[in-house]
């Protein structure tokens, strides 16, 4: 059965996975889903086939890449996950035959048994996996059978440089955050060293695509991939996340991460209202209200009348 053949979900939904603006949403929808099926075959062994095989599309969304794959889910099991309820209710409601469909929490675990999968594809999912990365990858590794297959995509240089507004050091990267406070909605940036060093403790990398390059060396604005396959090691979230001393390129991607909250904290503190200077006095009075009264020092109630006395004084015309 051909993709294009499947049903089309609604205009709310295709879009939620991505489109570019201008773009046709179900042109772009479904041409999107045909390129990243053409990235996963790409990245799979040159002696690879889909008889048989246990395929999970983790963060399917509206189905964008699983479709692609509708004929050889008539000879395979596909499964498709992802947190947003409505993608997976429509889902589940049009695509199931030949596809099945569960709805997964923002924490592992998924509901699925351990070496029961022989391929993963995870487009879009850890460019928005922050704190939680190395428990993701863990069940990811629980999930795919001996020599399984992960092959995920990752922001790096051809999207730094849009969102970030900075020059790509790929020395200097690391792993680094932006917008952490929004959940699934934060970027997340790899450096290939970076991905190669930490996933690499319980995978094997296959291959690495980097975004292509125009004439002048810029990269083009989309995003990397990367295929590993597991080996069978004992993983802990502690040796994921292991840093290795004496790497220089460790610290540095540290202090990127550590600029990068920096400057988005002081962006955040900009947007707001400033306090007025008689709200600031109100907050010092009720600071100071809850303080606990000790002989020997200044009372409350003293503290309180000069803090009223300083916001009724006029200001002083300056000469």
């Amino acid at each position: 059965m051909a993709a294009t053949a499947l049903p089309l979900p609604p205009t709310s939904l295709l879009t939620r996975v991505g489109t570019v603006e201008g773009a046709d949403p179900v042109e772009f929808y479904l041409g999107e889903g045909a390129r990243l099926r053409g990235v996963t075959e790409e990245m799979l062994p040159a002696d690879w086939h889909w008889d048989g095989k246990r395929v999970l599309d983790f963060g399917c969304g509206a189905a964008r890449v699983l479709r692609q794959f509708a004929t050889e889910a008539e000879r395979g099991v596909f499964w498709g996950c992802d947190i947003d309820t409505e993608s997976i209710v429509w889902d589940q409601a049009n695509l199931t035959p030949p596809f099945h469909f569960f709805q997964n929490a923002i924490t592992p675990p998924l509901s699925l048994s351990s070496q029961s999968l022989d391929v993963i594809i995870a487009m879009s999912v850890f460019t928005h996996i922050g704190e939680l990365w190395s428990d993701w990858l863990l069940e990811l590794h629980r999930l795919l059978d001996d020599g399984g297959i992960l092959i995920a995509s990752f922001l790096g240089a051809g999207i730094w440089e849009g969102l970030v507004l900075e020059e790509y050091r790929e020395d200097e990267i690391g792993m680094s955050v932006l917008h952490g406070w929004e959940g699934p909605d934060a970027w997340v940036f790899h450096s290939e060293w970076w991905l190669r060093e930490h996933w690499g403790r319980g995978f094997d990398v296959i291959g690495v695509k980097p975004p292509p390059r125009a004439p002048d060396g810029s990269a083009q604005v989309t995003h990397s991939y990367i295929a590993l396959r597991t080996r069978p090691v004992q993983l802990s979230k502690a040796e994921l996340e292991r840093i290795v001393p004496g790497d220089a390129r460790e610290v540095a991607g540290l202090q990127t991460s550590l600029r990068l909250a920096q400057r988005e904290s002081s962006e955040l503190a900009a947007r707001l209202p400033s306090p007025s200077r008689r709200e600031l006095v109100r907050r010092r009075l009720a600071a100071i209200k809850r303080l606990p009264r000790r002989g020997g020092s200044l009372s409350t109630a003293s503290l309180t009348r000069r803090l009223r006395a300083r916001v009724r004084r006029p200001r002083r015309t300056r000469t």
